[in-house]
C-alpha cells in the first residue's frame, strides 16, 4: 500500500466516526494545543523569558553568544510549558485514538466510557514508552552538543579555524544527517506508542525496538507521512503566530486550536493504519 492509499484509508476511518474522533481531539488534544499556543504568546509578549533561558544555558556551557543556545532557548520554553499536558492529555488522546481505530477495524461498537477507561489503563504503559523515547532523544541531542563543544575547540587549538567558524562547520556537516536521524526517531516513537496501546505485552524500550523492526522496508513511507502531518501542524502554528501579531479574536483562536488538535488525531490515525497495513508482513 502506497502513502497515498494509506492517507485515503485514514480519511475513510476518520469519516466512519467523525463525531467520536472530534470529541477525542477536543477532550484530550486541545489542552496540549492550548499550552503550545500559550507558550508562543509568552515568548512573543515576554521576550525576556527565552533571553533568561539563553543566559542560563550560556552559563552552563561556559560560552557566551553561542549559536546553539540562541536557537534552542525558545524551544526549551515551549517544552517546559507543554510538558505537563504532553505526558497527560496528549498521551491519553493517542491511546483513545488508537483504541478507536482498533475498534473500527475489529467491528466493535465505539463506546465513549469504555474508550476512556481503556485509554486510562494504557496511559502508564505509554508513559513508560515516552520515557525511553525521551532518553533516546536526549542522547541524540547530547551527542550533538558534545560535538559542538569539543570539535570547534580542537580545531581552534590546532590553528585550523576560529571557534565560531568551527561551530558553523560542524552544523553544516551534521545538520542534514542529524535531522534525518531525529525524524526517524520521531517516527519510531509514534509507532511505538501505537504498539504500546494495541499490543498488551509491549511497552517501553521493547516497543521502540519492535517499532524500529516494523519500519524495515517502509521507512520512506513512514517518513513521508510524518513529514506531511508535521508540515500541516507547522502551517497552523505559523498562522497562529501571524494572527497573534496582527490581532486575533477568540473565535479565531478556538478555530486554530480545533484545527491543530484534529491534525494530531489524524496523525495518530495514520500511524495506526500504517501499523495494520504492514503488520502481517513485518510481525
Amino acid at each position: 500500500m502506497s502513502t497515498a492509499q494509506i492517507i485515503r484509508e485514514s480519511i475513510r476511518v476518520l469519516l466512519l466516526h467523525p463525531t467520536r474522533f472530534h470529541s477525542i481531539s477536543m477532550l484530550f488534544f486541545s489542552p496540549f494545543t492550548v499550552s503550545l499556543f500559550v507558550s508562543h504568546l509568552i515568548v512573543h509578549h515576554f521576550p525576556h523569558v527565552p533571553f533568561s533561558t539563553l543566559k542560563f544555558i550560556g552559563h552552563i556551557v561556559g560560552q557566551k553568544g553561542l549559536i546553539l543556545p540562541k536557537l534552542l532557548s525558545k524551544t526549551i520554553v515551549h517544552i517546559a510549558i507543554c510538558l505537563p499536558s504532553s505526558v497527560t492529555f496528549s498521551l491519553l488522546g493517542r491511546s483513545a485514538t488508537a483504541q478507536a481505530v482498533s475498534d473500527s477495524y475489529t467491528g466493535i461498537s465505539l463506546d465513549g466510557r469504555r474508550l476512556i477507561m481503556r485509554s486510562g489503563s494504557a496511559w502508564v504503559k505509554l508513559l513508560h514508552t515516552s520515557f525511553w523515547e525521551s532518553i533516546v532523544v536526549l542522547g541524540l541531542f547530547g551527542a550533538l552538543v558534545a560535538i559542538l563543544l569539543t570539535v570547534p575547540k580542537i580545531l581552534f587549538s590546532w590553528g585550523i579555524c576560529s571557534r565560531m567558524l568551527g561551530i558553523l562547520a560542524v552544523i553544516c556537516c551534521l545538520g542534514i544527517p542529524f535531522c534525518l536521524v531525529f525524524a526517524h526517531v520521531m517516527v519510531v516513537g509514534n509507532l511505538a506508542k501505537v504498539l504500546t496501546v494495541l499490543e498488551s505485552d509491549c511497552s517501553g524500550l521493547e516497543s521502540l525496538i519492535k517499532a524500529n523492526n516494523h519500519l524495515k522496508g517502509q521507512r520512506n513511507t513512514a517518513l513521508i507521512m510524518a513529514l506531511s502531518t508535521n508540515v500541516v501542524l507547522r502551517l497552523v502554528e505559523c498562522l497562529f503566530e501571524l494572527r497573534m501579531l496582527t490581532g486575533m479574536s477568540l473565535w479565531e483562536c478556538s478555530l486554530l486550536v480545533s484545527m491543530y488538535s484534529s491534525v494530531l488525531v489524524f496523525d495518530t490515525i495514520l500511524t495506526c493504519v500504517f501499523y495494520y497495513t504492514y503488520k502481517p508482513r513485518n510481525l
